[in-house]
């Protein structure tokens, strides 16, 4: 069966997924296949990911350049028992006999493979299937917020595309949270160990009844109707910030009337992924200008939306302002359209890409300068930040006056962190993680990049905003009638430059990635680390920090694990979160300020890979503090590397075991 829309083929419901039997020894091989598959890929609270194609086989499943359409037959294996645990969680959690959940895919090549082994699964358990195929993680989450009990969303987000995984919801919209994530995560891969296991997951698979797979798939077009139907509405809630539809609707008119007064443009590169905002966004009076558009055919460069992908978006951007097109931001999306990067014109003629830090910057502090200007009461303002974020939210925290929380990395932390705060009679209205780019809030914890478009809409189309910015900051004079036509292709661009100096890694970059030292336990690189920045590192970095800083440097060790921050060296319970030791200056008047850190952790989305960086961030706002931030930047994050490399030797000499 073929998808009109897309011209993918959705599936064959006659197509049984063992057309044929198995005898002891291939029953055997199978069941060996299937265990090792679970050290392949990885199993967090974030999903489920690794190689499902057949382009390796099981004898290689840890190849990431795979584009098969087909999956393997341990693969099915795994997709089957996680569909197979999952309908029990569902039924459980729900107290109902037949629950109805959502079943979607990005627009990976092994997605309609995947959807068509969980669906014979979750059939064979009586539950209700929503399947509007590929479709992005957050309209997912709406969707099945509002017309379901959970969604199972197949996607690996931002791994290469030999890359396949297993996204879990209830009915709240969001992941599993993590505790019953780890414990379901313990459940399916101790079913995936046994061989009656695996010749039940068989049998239920051949069993499922065409007709009704059949029925699935015909209603594709109904479920992606109703979806986008849903999540539009959403999604005008989100960039208005009115929830009443009658209200959101005047706002959108009267704000699509500004927009169209200055005929803007507004370019999109979905690079071939789920994404498709063309249509919406000229509903709010943009020109749209899209490329890489076709699912699955169009992806073009990488599938996470990192810099070197922003060079397509770049020079199309370049191209549209040669062309007399008033371009004010080139949007690209990863494959699921739940990060995104931005590509900027810089006022010149020329270009910008600032980085997912930036951009998650501009959307918290848009987020915050639109509830300061409500002053409806609120006594105090807050957002919630991972432990990798810019340094730039401790300055911009003092001269806005929010209150900054900080946590472990992963969105369920941020969530739970931002919960936490609103319990405390803090108002949330938004929270992020700046080292992936994105930002949610507490009405749906999930990223989700229209947020980032109503920062653009909101700084273009209301002044007011930037003005109470540059006033806070004592950047006033700055101003020079930014909102004009001839001056807001720029306006982006010159709200960054009037930022505090920050220069903080990005990790969406090759500078923030390191691969080696993943079969170190983790505990141990710590440990040694700990050692090495008191005995070596310390003297270096402080006399870089004396360089560029008036005042005595200081470091503070901090490890976030979860929603708890512990202070002092060593001092890990879990031992699972990121690795931080942040620097302060303490000033000739008596004043602590904090001015970056450095920080690493391993990957839980990409098998023997280190995510490592540095921020430096200044609250003074002057040439010369620019210059000092990007030096000592430059410098610590040397420093940084030189010693990862050091630390990593000095582990590998003490015993260890690396299973």
């Amino acid at each position: 069966m073929i998808d009109h829309e897309t011209n993918l083929e959705i599936g064959d419901p006659d197509k049984l997924p063992f057309e044929n039997g198995f005898s002891l020894d291939a029953i055997a091989k199978l069941q060996e296949n299937v265990e090792k598959r679970i050290k392949y890929g990885t199993a967090t609270p974030s999903g489920i990911r690794q190689i499902f194609d057949t382009t390796h086989g099981d004898e290689n499943a840890d190849y990431v350049d795979g584009i098969s359409t087909d999956i393997t037959d341990a693969a099915k294996i795994h997709v089957a028992t996680i569909a197979d645990c999952f309908a029990e969680l569902i039924k459980t959690k729900t107290g109902k006999a037949n629950p109805t959940l959502v079943v979607a895919i990005d627009s990976r090549h092994t997605g309609p493979a995947i959807a068509d082994v969980a669906i014979r699964i979750l059939l064979s358990h009586g539950l209700n299937i929503k399947y509007p195929f590929i479709s992005p993680i957050t309209e997912i989450a709406v969707y099945s917020r509002e017309a379901s009990d959970g969604f199972l969303y197949i996607s690996s987000s931002h791994n290469p595309r030999g890359y396949n995984g297993l996204k879990l919801g209830l009915d709240d919209g969001r992941l599993l949270p993590g505790s019953l994530a780890i414990q379901f995560i313990e459940t399916f891969q101790s079913r995936l160990k046994s061989l009656d296991n695996t010749k039940s997951m068989i049998q239920k698979l051949n069993s499922a009844p065409p007709e009704m797979v059949r029925k699935v798939y015909n209603e594709v077009d109904k479920n992606r109707k109703e979806a986008r139907q849903i999540y539009a509405k959403f999604s005008d809630q989100i960039i208005t910030g009115v929830k009443e539809a009658d209200k959101a609707t005047d706002r959108k008119k009267a704000t699509k009337e500004k927009i169209q007064s200055l005929k803007l443009w507004i370019g999109i590169d979905p690079n071939g992924g789920a994404r498709q905002d063309k249509e919406y966004l000229e509903s709010w009076g943009f020109n749209v200008l899209e490329i890489n558009s076709r699912p699955r055919e169009d992806m073009k460069h990488e599938l996470a939306p990192v810099t070197s992908a922003c060079e397509q978006a770049k020079e199309e951007l370049l191209k549209a302002q040669n062309e007399g097109k008033n371009i004010v931001a080139f949007l690209v999306y990863d494959t699921d359209g739940d990060r995104k990067n931005v590509v900027f014109p810089d006022g010149k003629g020329g270009a910008i890409i600032p980085g997912i830090q930036l951009i998650s910057v501009l959307d918290i502090v848009c987020c915050m300068l639109d509830e300061i200007l409500k002053d409806d009461g609120h006594k105090e303002i807050g957002t919630v930040i991972n432990d990798a974020t810019s340094s730039i939210f401790t300055h911009l925290g003092h001269y806005l006056d929010f209150t900054v929380k900080i946590v472990e990395v992963g969105e369920a932390n941020v969530a739970t962190g931002g919960k936490m705060l609103h319990e405390k009679g803090v108002h949330v209205p938004i929270i992020g993680e700046g080292s992936n780019g994105s930002v949610f809030n507490l009405e749906l914890l999930v990223r989700e990049p229209l947020h980032t478009v109503r920062t653009l809409i909101n700084f273009i189309t209301r002044p007011e905003i930037t003005k109470t910015l540059l006033k806070r900051l004592g950047q006033e004079n700055k101003y020079d009638n930014w909102h004009s036509p001839e001056k807001i292709s720029g306006i982006f661009v010159n709200l960054l430059d009037s930022l505090p100096p920050s220069n903080t890694t990005d990790f969406f970059t090759d500078e923030g990635i390191r691969k080696g030292g993943a079969d170190i336990p983790q505990e141990l690189l710590k440990s040694t680390f700990d050692e090495y920045f008191e005995s070596n590192l310390w003297s270096r970095i402080s006399s870089e920090l004396k360089n560029f800083f008036d005042g005595k440097p200081i470091a503070e060790f901090v490890n976030y694990e979860g929603i708890n921050e512990l202070r002092g060296k060593g001092n890990r319970k879990t031992g699972t979160g990121g690795y931080k030791i942040e620097f302060y200056i303490q000033t000739p008047d008596g004043d602590k300020k904090q001015v970056g850190w450095i920080w690493f952790r391993l990957s839980g989305t990409e098998r023997g890979i280190i995510r490592k960086g540095v921020s430096i961030s200044h609250w003074e706002m002057s040439p010369k503090a620019r210059e000092a931030v990007k030096k000592a930047y430059d410098s610590i994050n040397k420093i940084l590397n030189e010693a990862l490399d050091e630390v990593e030797r000095e582990a590998l000499k003490k015993p260890h075991n690396t299973n």
